[in-house]
């Protein structure tokens, strides 16, 4: 369900169009729903034979805080945060609500929830309902600890609602703590150039990197390298800085062409302009790989790194004493340290390793918010202390405790889906009406039974399996039937994320 919605190449076959897909997703759903309804009563039965709630009730525990607290999640439609909320659940006797603005949330239907609350969702300019709902929460449940995890759409927004809680909280005469950035950390994070500006000024190394407001100055910079015998075979990608998912598609398209009048055909599709800005940024030729770190009060609490893709739907954590997890954890604490006791979030970066060897690191995007890799950590209790040490002031003195890492052995994670689409079914398809060969299908067939028989689905669970359920038979075909009526075209989803790239 997380394959693409086009080909690349050649003639597009009938089953990627707007109907078909969205269709025969919704027909694929059906059909599988006896095979998840058998997986989610036997969960149900595991659960009883072990006597599950008593057992986690005698083992819940939690060496930071003592006192019974009241922790909102939210972002629990997404893997990322259903995963917090089930480690935190499951390992602390303290009450987790959490919150999306999905009334169809897969963490919706959670045992790890206590209570779930439907958000305002965020319109453009208009995000003061938004906020509003999310203080709401706060306010009437007493909030202690909000952890957000937020959504590309809501980053700065979420910023803004940490403020304002706070305040409120402080003239209540009551405690309140977040995960979460302030709006400025966000905005200089997550916008590409300030991002890339920011590493600079701390003498770190970057790829050169242009912001470029006009289709004219991508050209100049471009074309100027043609022809330049040093500079001739540099090459570049456009990145939007804002939220463009159609371009986003063809992010990873490398320019200039060979043909200068190819160049500038394909830089004035791309809808530049200063309302719509983009980063220029020199494309470096090696390995991507992605991490995510938990900070709190200028300190990383837990971190872990993978190998990463444009958009990644499988998670292998790289060892936790590697050369190159540690020397990305080093470039992680760096940015942390000058972040100062106040920083306090959820910090994942991008890398480019050019040399893995002597391990040369190049930052190319960061996002302030947590990312879909904390599922990682899914084994690990005590990344629930991790998280409860933001209410626990005493931690903060004395020397640096190493980080949380996940525990070995560490399982890969992927989601069945997605793989079941991407792995099985379209290369079946390609293979049979000519778009594809026999040895892909056979490829396929052979990645899709190793994830299978050998890693963890991202959303299914024994102790909680209505999330994996309510996913891909009630969230999703719910978002294809939504698509066949209004007439929603889309190029592609994360599974993970629950994100589809409408076009």
């Amino acid at each position: 369900m997380g394959a693409e919605g086009e080909k690349q190449k050649g003639v597009e076959p009938f089953y990627y169009s707007h109907v078909w897909k969205n269709a025969s997703l919704v027909a694929l759903s059906v059909l599988c729903l006896p095979v998840s309804a058998v997986l989610v009563l036997f969960s149900l039965i595991v659960q009883r034979i072990n006597g599950r709630d008593k057992v986690l009730q005698a083992e819940k525990r939690s060496t930071a805080v003592t006192q019974r607290k009241t922790i909102l999640v939210t972002g629990v439609s997404m893997t990322k945060g259903l995963s917090i909320a089930r480690v935190l659940s499951q390992n602390t006797q303290h009450r987790v609500i959490g919150a999306d603005i999905s009334p169809l949330s897969p963490g919706r239907f959670s045992s790890a929830i206590a209570r779930y609350y439907q958000l305002d969702t965020p319109n453009g300019d208009d995000t003061e309902p938004y906020i509003d709902s999310i203080l709401s929460v706060i306010r009437n449940e007493k909030v202690d600890l909000w952890i957000s995890c937020s959504s590309v759409i809501a980053a700065v927004e979420d910023g803004q609602v940490v403020r304002l809680a706070q305040k409120q909280a402080k003239d209540a005469g009551r405690r309140f703590e977040a995960i979460q950035f302030y709006e400025d950390v966000v905005e200089k994070f997550h916008e590409k150039d300030q991002f890339i500006n920011y590493i600079q000024s701390l003498d770190l190394p970057i790829p050169e990197s242009h912001r470029v407001t006009s289709p004219e100055e991508a050209l100049n910079v471009l074309l100027c390298n043609v022809g330049n015998s040093e500079d001739g075979n540099k090459k570049f990608i456009m990145k939007p800085i804002g939220v463009d998912d159609h371009a986003r598609n063809a992010m990873m398209t490398l320019v200039p062409f060979d043909s200068p009048s190819q160049t500038k055909k394909y830089i004035h599709n791309l809808n530049i302009s200063k309302s719509n800005p983009f980063q220029l940024q020199q494309f470096i030729k090696g390995n991507e790989y992605c991490t995510h770190a938990l900070v709190i009060r200028g300190k990383v609490k837990a971190f872990c790194s993978c190998p990463s893709l444009e958009l990644l739907m499988h998670y292998e954590p790289l060892p936790a004493y590697s050369k190159l997890n540690q020397e990305m954890l080093a470039f992680t604490e760096r940015v942390v340290a000058d972040g100062g006791n106040t920083f306090t979030g959820h910090l994942s970066f991008d890398f480019l390793v050019k040399d893995e060897d002597n391990v040369k690191l190049y930052p190319i995007e960061c996002n302030p918010r947590a990312h879909t890799a904390v599922v990682l950590f899914e084994k690990t209790p005590e990344m629930a202390d991790a998280y409860l040490s933001a209410l626990d002031y005493r931690k903060d003195s004395g020397e640096q405790e190493k980080p949380v890492f996940p525990r070995t052995p560490t399982s890969s994670y992927y989601w069945f889906g997605h793989d079941l689409v991407s792995f099985l079914i379209l290369p079946f398809l390609d293979a049979i009406f000519g778009a594809g060969s026999w040895g892909q299908f056979f490829d396929g067939v052979a990645t899709f039974w190793y994830h299978f028989s050998n890693w963890k689905d991202g959303t299914l669970t024994v102790a909680d399996p209505w999330p994996f359920f309510v996913l891909y038979h009630v969230y999703w075909p719910a978002r294809f039937l939504e698509c066949l009526y209004k007439g929603k075209a889309w190029s592609r989803i994360n599974v993970s994320t629950t994100k589809m790239f409408e076009i």
